[in-house]
């Protein structure tokens, strides 16, 4: 499908530099990151807390037909710094010169379109079935310091952001670095409660869950 639903002004100032290098691919290339959810549950005080650490490394390359890419990234789970790693699943991302396509669980998904710029807006769900999401950059080329990692440049793509609403909050948004890739990645969906005339309206949450992928380690194996 071609990206007929990108609409782009060229700004140049917004991309000074090679846009894809904002998420490197090479085989040998890992990134390591830390990861925390929290689940609620309607009728639960307290939510279900997770953390372990993920690392996703790209195992190999293919040269399709078409002049495209496709690269395999082994995805491997520990639960701490100190415990082995297991392989959990592989997923595939497609390199066109104007996107770049994530399959992941049979689901695929378009994070990065290029050139990249703030004035460009499109379908992140443009080949699946799920609702259109209209994605969009901001913060584009800034520095961004993360724990005790800085980068001189990254972008943020935002995904979803209905964030004001009394009945729910709905944020989805990931951070990539040049040189780097992928760098925070925040899923965020609650539902607040509305059981009573006295939780409305307070913030409180009903059910819903949070996750946040934060990374700690990349470069070459």
């Amino acid at each position: 499908m071609p990206l007929a639903a990108i609409q782009s002004c060229n700004d140049s100032s917004t991309d000074p530099v090679n846009s894809y290098d904002y998420f490197p691919l090479t085989v040998g290339y890992y990134m390591i990151y830390n990861v925390n959810e929290a689940v609620y549950s309607s009728g639960q005080a307290n939510p279900v807390i997770k953390a372990y650490q993920e690392k996703d490394e790209i195992s190999s390359v293919t040269v399709n037909s078409d002049g495209s890419s496709t690269y395999i990234v082994a995805r491997s789970s520990r639960n701490t710094a100190s415990d082995y790693w297991v392989k959990t699943k592989e997923y595939s991302i497609n390199q066109f010169p104007d996107k770049l396509i994530f399959n992941i669980d049979n689901q695929s998904l378009v994070p990065l379109v290029f050139p990249i710029d703030s004035k460009i807006t499109w379908n992140g769900n443009m080949y699946n079935t799920l609702d259109a999401e209209d994605y969009h950059y901001q913060d584009i080329n800034q520095p961004f310091k993360l724990g005790t990692l800085s980068f001189d440049k990254s972008l943020t793509l935002v995904e979803r952001s209905d964030t004001t609403s009394v009945i729910d909050y709905d944020l989805g948004l990931k951070r990539f670095a040049i040189g780097v890739g992928l760098i925070y990645d925040e899923q965020t969906s609650y539902e607040y409660c509305q059981a009573t005339a006295d939780c409305i309206g307070k913030g409180i949450i009903d059910s819903g869950s949070k996750k946040t992928r934060k990374i700690i380690e990349y470069g070459p194996m």
